[in-house]
């Protein structure tokens, strides 16, 4: 829980597949500066699946994000935000059986 609590990491759910890294660092950049965006991608096929995270510099910024752009419209779905621990490696991959994520199957 404190690991959450001083994170400056969100989880982004219900993505486009065709959105870019471009519109995330451009949308998200509207709360603050984005350290980075780590897509969400099949993890058999390499593809976009649906999900990002992305990480800001401060908790300032990480809360006003989740405050101002959860539930907004981006590339015309719905996206759905929640402070994340911290991204690490492999989390990036979709963890169904597909390989895509698990609300896909």
């Amino acid at each position: 829980k404190k690991a959450i609590e001083k994170s400056t990491c969100i989880y982004v759910g219900n993505l486009s597949y065709y959105t870019t890294e471009a519109q995330i660092y451009d949308f998200f950049g509207r709360c603050g500066e984005v350290k980075r965006v780590v897509m969400g991608l099949d993890k058999f096929q390499k593809t976009p699946c649906g999900f990002c995270f992305v990480e800001y510099y401060t908790q300032d910024d990480t809360e006003a994000a989740i405050r101002f752009l959860n539930c907004m419209r981006l590339d015309d779905r719905q996206i759905r935000l929640d402070r994340d621990p911290g991204f690490v490696e492999g989390r990036q991959y979709g963890r169904g059986k597909s390989g895509g994520q698990v609300r896909d199957e």
